[in-house]
């Protein structure tokens, strides 16, 4: 078959370099389908699900590419060996394909140093077809039902010749068609390459999401890099020159880890290195096929290792020495609950740990949380799962955390931390919460229920909002109870928007059946959607006092009859005053019939006028020197009552001191301070 392929390749190299190369890869898995067809069957490959092609070219340039080879080839094997649904086919190339093997798995050292010690001898300066291994190795890995999970490595210094089946159409087509089939094409140049050929292979490396090796640059990185092949999510844990001074690092394994993988680095083969697991047991490479060690490269591959703390003894007086590690922990942290909250309101944070999505419960660990603000503020706390202080079910799993409420919309990250006591080995889960404004209800108004029974009142006004911006809301997304042993008919009215049957302002109406004098107590609160989840807002509690416990006489409350029979008083009074008025009218004139004081044109106090309507105070009256009396009219007569204040002259009538009340009626003679009046009916100029 591969003599058969070879042909139909070669004439493929007579077409014009512009033939396209989607149509390219048409043919050649045409080609494939027919050439492959009984081989597949023969082989029985359905069975395998996965392989890993390695082409190893034999014209390396020097004993340093060699060196490297040999590491990097039986990694690569060694690796691949340990699926064991893999096979492994290891191929030598130059300008011709030699015959490929297949590794064995239990014969891998031997195999690979037969290989080295067979590589076939190729004249000195020709360049290796790599067109041809490349196309040789889709071939057979195409042979699978499911290629996406095979692999095919190149292992050379990447020289291109000068013929058509290496020209770089072609092997951009081979690379698209390796894309295409989602085969992974993995290049590790060797030291002696030149720069434009690595650039290339790069690039179609790059094409199928594979890996390209420089070994070119450092040998440091380029190692590393070349390990982390190998791993999933590799750590360093350690970079240093070696001094004559032993090192020791420790590997700190958690109970749950499936899987662990160490990655040593040696720039000296004289460097030693132990691994000691924890019971104090160091593992030997011949003994533990999860463990070799190569020239410049030591690895561990162990599934369900021993937990606990694994210790990594190295010594050497010099050289680069770099370990990484990828541990596998099926165990992963989910956040439970909420992850956006309400400003202002309780804030409970629920973590859950599972493995294979059963939750867990960690028994000797413990969870923490890391809160950070937008102002940068860092806070820690102890998470539980004890069934205490919020968390709802005692070890099942759900850690839980209770934090302050926050009054300002902001965004929080959180870090959820699984730390094992002794081990330096967390689980960490990273998420976010939000704070934001949420619907509210704003009570405006609340009014005690007092009336009559079956008599329907207002008694709470309330609105619905969003940071005080309206949130319109059906009637069928608010709730409420009512607490009390007594029936009311209770009913919430929106008040009605223009184009819409929802509102954000409320009427709450209330009436009793029965006379009483209780308190109701209501929650109310928002059922709602928010930000395209289901929300429901704090419970406000209101306090309703209620009386329709009260006298009714024809139809109306007792304290409103005795308003009215108050005002009745009133009016009464007003009306008995009138009748008590006195028509006040006459004079007060000089020896020379000049008028002093006309009675009829002095104002006063009016609560004076309603308690004394017949009365004039002295004090009213500004033409006279004194103060302290009022004179009063009674039927046809006026009284002059004298009673003398501080500062105020001596009065005579008829020259006679006077005091007390006197009849001044007749108009006799009132003097003071030099000077005399005397009271007249009628103008004086009038008298005949």
């Amino acid at each position: 078959m591969n003599h058969n392929i070879q042909k139909v390749l070669s004439n493929l190299g007579t077409f014009s370099k512009s033939l396209s190369a989607y149509a390219f890869i048409l043919l050649f898995s045409f080609i494939f389908l027919i050439q492959s067809e009984n081989k597949l069957f023969a082989d029985d490959t359905s069975k395998v699900e996965k392989i890993s092609f390695i082409a190893f070219d034999v014209n390396y340039e020097d004993e340093i590419d060699f060196s490297y080879s040999k590491d990097i080839l039986t990694q690569i094997v060694k690796f691949h060996s340990l699926e064991s649904n893999e096979t492994i086919f290891l191929q030598p190339y130059g300008q011709k394909s030699y015959p490929y093997i297949e590794i064995k798995k239990d014969e891998i050292d031997t195999q690979i140093d037969d290989f080295f010690k067979n590589l076939p001898d190729e004249p000195e300066e020709i360049s290796s077809n790599h067109y041809l291994v490349i196309s040789e190795g889709f071939t057979k890995i195409a042979e699978l039902i499911d290629t996406s999970n095979s692999n095919f490595y190149i292992i050379s210094n990447l020289n291109l010749s000068d013929s058509e089946n290496s020209s770089e159409i072609k092997l951009k087509n081979l690379s698209d068609l390796y894309l295409s089939s989602k085969i992974k094409l993995n290049v590790m140049s060797l030291p002696s390459s030149n720069a434009s050929d690595r650039n290339l292979f790069e690039s179609y490396s790059l094409n199928t999401e594979g890996y390209f090796i420089d070994f070119e640059s450092s040998s440091v990185q380029s190692f590393v890099n070349f390990m982390k092949i190998f791993m999933k999510q590799p750590k360093s844990i350690l970079q240093t020159n070696l001094s004559s001074k032993p090192l020791s690092n420790f590997v700190n394994i958690p109970p749950t880890v499936s899987n662990v993988r160490l990655g040593i680095y040696r720039e000296n083969p004289e460097i030693n290195i132990s691994i000691i697991n924890p019971d104090g047991i160091e593992l030997k490479p011949d003994n533990d096929l999860y463990y070799w060690d190569l020239e410049k490269i030591l690895f561990l591959d162990i599934n369900k290792p021993q937990s606990g703390t694994w210790t990594i003894i190295t010594t050497g007086e010099s050289g680069r020495l770099e370990i990484l590690s990828d541990t596998e922990n099926p165990l992963r942290l989910e956040t439970h609950g909420q992850k956006v909250y309400p400003v202002g309101s309780e804030i409970v944070l629920e973590v859950g740990a599972y493995i294979e999505d059963k939750m867990i419960n960690i028994s000797d660990a413990e969870m923490q949380v890391r809160i950070r603000d937008n102002r940068g503020t860092e806070t820690i706390q102890i998470m539980n799962d004890l069934g205490q202080k919020n968390d709802k079910v005692s070890f099942d799993g759900i850690y839980t955390a209770k934090l302050p409420s926050i009054n300002d919309q902001s965004i929080i990250d959180v870090e959820y931390t699984l730390q094992w006591k002794n081990l330096s080995t967390p689980i960490i889960k990273n998420d976010q919460i939000k704070i934001e404004f949420f619907p509210d209800l704003n009570i405006t108004k609340i009014i005690d229920l007092s009336g009559k029974t079956n008599n329907e009142f207002l008694v709470t006004s309330f609105e619905t909002k969003v940071n005080n911006y309206p949130f319109l809301v059906g009637l069928d997304e608010i709730k409420y109870t009512l607490s009390s042993d007594n029936k009311y008919s209770f009913r919430i009215d929106p008040v009605k928007l223009q184009d819409t049957d929802k509102s954000y302002v409320f009427n709450i109406y209330m009436s009793s059946e029965e006379k009483v004098k209780d308190t109701v107590f209501i929650d109310l609160n928002l059922n709602t959607i928010y930000l395209e989840e289901p929300y429901v807002s704090i419970s406000k509690k209101l306090q309703i006092n209620v009386n329709t416990n009260y006298l009714y006489i024809f139809g109306l409350r007792y304290y409103f009859w005795i308003a009215i029979f108050g005002i009745l008083m009133i009016i009464s009074l007003f009306i008995m005053n009138n009748l008590r008025q006195t028509k006040i009218s006459g004079f007060l004139t000089d020896v020379q019939n000049n008028i002093i004081v006309d009675f009829s044109t002095i104002r006063r106090n009016p609560i004076e006028k309603f308690i004394f309507p017949k009365r004039i105070k002295f004090d009213s009256i500004k033409q006279l020197p004194y103060s302290g009396g009022f004179f009063e009219f009674v039927d046809q007569k006026v009284f002059m009552e004298i009673n003398p204040k501080e500062g105020d002259p001596n009065i005579r009538i008829n020259s006679i001191p006077a005091n007390g009340r006197n009849d001044i009626s007749e108009g006799p003679w009132i003097g003071s301070s030099g000077k005399q009046v005397r009271f007249k009916k009628t103008v004086p100029y009038l008298e005949i």
